[in-house]
């Protein structure tokens, strides 16, 4: 179900696309995706705080967590938690919508100045950045009922939300040609899907924004801060910047080569989950054997895992790479990434999960360094986007994201796995990594062959 919600989430923005470029042109689609783009950044803005939250809850519920708590010593309770997600959410909503009302309106400014329907786009905007409430609350339920240990049901009715919303908003573009009808409709299942899951979480204690309480608060936000802000910043340093990249190049690129961009980083949001799965899957498997200091058979279940996440992303770029072609050449109106720019983002996207996989080996020991390694990557990569973007465009963002993981993230998480479990390197990744890159290799080759073919 969560893999459902995640790609529900990503394909509803890609369906209307289509007809996008059909009645309003590329300038019709880069305003969509750089409106999704946007709304995908909003969470980013809670720095970790829900990652936070479910672990607290989960914990407040085991023994006699469910009172609120008599002291500032105590542990959080389950009402002491939920009265700061109250507090924490609602910042979070004003923070959000006021930032898509200004600085988001700065960067969408562009796109909408080059389109023949400005009025119909801007009324379509307003739509979006007064829904953002709407999108936080559904987060804050989620968050809830994942911390309750809810997790299947309420993620099967936000992805049901998710389809369903790129469904009518494409049915709605198709009958009425109006991004802000489009837009209206596109809230109705979302606000369908909050409504639900305020329903699940009031069965499971959620009480809404009068949460009684006899503890203060400090206490409890003061054990939540110190992990949010670390988890928060390595998040928004690494994903914050890949899809900021995009809405930046809105400020330096045509309306087709920005949506062009941000289809592809959609490509890759889809595929980095997607490769993700094989060492999500093994990741108990792997703390039950070094719990057990079966070093050898943790050492093997991550090779495996390796091996097959590395396999699902160079297949799935490989694909995509050779496809580009044909798609410039029997769609030459819905532009894509070019196949250079698209070799160098899938090449982006495989160093990160070779890095991605030793480092989630490596946090089996409880020793986490992520935060500070996406922390260094995404300020390279923030700083090679401010540089490459104004001169060289889509092609500079992803230059910037691929040399920026070259930084630390593509081998420092490699060292420090080899040196704490005694792994024979480079042996240990030759089948693992070494044999998926080159398959990539060989995939992008017969693109560029294939590009020249037709």
């Amino acid at each position: 179900m969560l893999a459902f919600s995640n790609l529900a989430r990503a394909g509803s923005c890609v369906l209307p696309v289509p007809l996008l470029y059909r009645d309003h042109g590329a300038p019709g689609a880069a305003f969509w995706l750089l409106a999704t783009t946007m709304i995908g950044m909003q969470n980013l803005l809670l720095l970790g705080a829900p990652q936070i939250f479910i672990r607290m809850l989960a914990v407040a519920q085991v023994g006699a967590g469910r009172q609120p708590s008599s002291s500032a010593g105590a542990a959080p309770s389950m009402a002491d938690i939920r009265a700061l997600m109250h507090r924490v959410f609602l910042a979070a909503t004003v923070a959000i919508t006021v930032l898509m009302a200004t600085a988001g309106s700065h960067f969408v400014a562009p796109v909408i100045a080059a389109s023949v329907r400005p009025d119909d786009m801007w009324a379509a905007w307003s739509v979006i950045v007064a829904s953002a409430p709407l999108r936080t609350a559904l987060l804050c339920h989620l968050t809830y009922l994942n911390g309750c240990g809810v997790l299947a049901r309420p993620r099967l009715i936000d992805g049901i939300g998710w389809a369903l919303s790129g469904l009518l908003a494409m049915i709605a573009l198709r009958f009425s040609g109006s991004l802000l009808v489009m837009a209206i409709i596109a809230q109705v299942p979302i606000m369908a899907a909050t409504i639900a899951n305020g329903y699940l979480a009031r069965r499971h204690g959620w009480t809404g924004w009068q949460e009684p309480r006899t503890a203060r608060l400090g206490p409890t936000a003061r054990v939540i801060w110190p992990p949010t802000w670390r988890a928060g910043l390595g998040v928004l340093l690494s994903t914050g910047v890949r899809q900021g990249s995009g809405v930046l190049l809105a400020k330096y690129v045509s309306a087709g080569t920005l949506a062009g961009y941000l289809l592809a980083l959609n490509g890759i949001a889809v595929i980095m989950m997607l490769s993700a799965v094989p060492v999500q899957s093994a990741l108990h498997r792997m703390v039950q054997a070094f719990a057990a200091e079966r070093t050898q058979a943790h050492v093997a279940i991550a090779a495996i895992a390796m091996r097959r996440s590395l396999w699902v992303a160079a297949l799935l770029c490989g694909i995509l790479a050779l496809a580009t072609p044909l798609l410039a050449r029997w769609q030459p109106h819905h532009p894509f990434v070019s196949l250079p720019v698209w070799s160098v983002m899938a090449a982006g996207l495989f160093l990160q999960r070779y890095g991605a996989v030793h480092l989630q080996h490596y946090s089996i020991t409880n020793h986490i360094v992520w935060h500070w390694l996406d922390g260094a990557t995404g300020l390279v990569n923030l700083a090679l986007c401010l540089w490459w973007i104004p001169g060289h465009g889509a092609l500079g963002a992803a230059w910037a994201n691929t040399l920026s993981l070259l930084v630390c993230y593509a081998w420092l998480p490699t060292v420090m796995a080899v040196r704490r479990f005694g792994m024979e390197w480079p042996a240990c990744d030759l089948d693992a990594a070494v044999r998926p890159a080159a398959g990539l290799a060989m995939l992008i080759g017969a693109a560029f062959l294939l590009q020249r073919m037709v």
